[in-house]
């Protein structure tokens, strides 16, 4: 997933009304969030918010993710509407391969050594560390013992207090969802998520990376 930089940030979008996401788009890619994952937890909304986004931004900067996949008609349909990569809860080797053989890109998740090395067989190399807050902060150290090559996005948990800590020990980029953009955000909340992209934005330049 070359689009994907260390420190980034990917945006995470659920339970939001179709109509009412390119408003939230428009902000985060005004404050250099361009990493946009729509969940598919409720996926009728989730795929009417991608079309949605696509129409408004295909033409931007934006990177579109669809979230929570679970099986092949997901990923087809989200290709369909503009999806440029697939993001899965747990490790599906099936559907890894599905998605890879279509040459689009996947993040899927992992959460144990078992996942980590089923993912390195196909070549992944950066999965989805979910949930990332299960285990003390030095079990990410501990898989990338074994696993030196694998990039892990820490997903579940990470928050503005806490992001640089996870960043710090290891992990290559976050996936944030609540406390960035509130499950069942409207347009009118456009400018409270702008401030806190801001604050996002704000806290990782300053974090002090002691991981490398």
């Amino acid at each position: 997933m070359n689009r994907l930089k260390k420190n980034d940030i990917i945006a995470i979008f659920r339970d939001i009304n179709p109509k009412d996401a390119p408003f939230i788009v428009e902000v985060l890619l005004e404050e250099g969030i361009n990493l946009i994952e729509v969940s598919l937890s409720e996926e009728e909304k989730g795929l009417n918010s991608i079309k949605e986004i696509y129409k408004n931004f295909k033409n931007s900067n934006i990177n579109l993710g669809m979230g929570t996949v679970i099986n092949k008609s997901q990923v087809d349909k989200g290709i369909k509407n503009g999806v440029n990569y697939i993001i899965t809860p747990g490790f599906d080797r099936e559907l890894v391969r599905y998605v890879n053989d279509l040459k689009v890109d996947i993040l899927p998740g992992v959460l144990t050594p078992g996942d980590v090395a089923q993912a390195t067989a196909e070549n992944i190399k950066i999965s989805k560390l979910f949930p990332a807050n299960t285990f003390p902060i030095n079990y990410i150290k501990n898989l990338k013992g074994p696993f030196p090559n694998m990039k892990f996005v820490a997903v579940g948990g990470v928050n503005l207090n806490n992001i640089n800590h996870f960043f710090n020990n290891g992990f290559y980029a976050a996936g944030i969802g609540s406390d960035l953009i509130p499950r069942g955000s409207l347009k009118e909340n456009k400018e409270n998520i702008r401030q806190r992209a801001k604050e996002y934005i704000k806290v990782i330049e300053k974090k002090d990376d002691v991981y490398g």
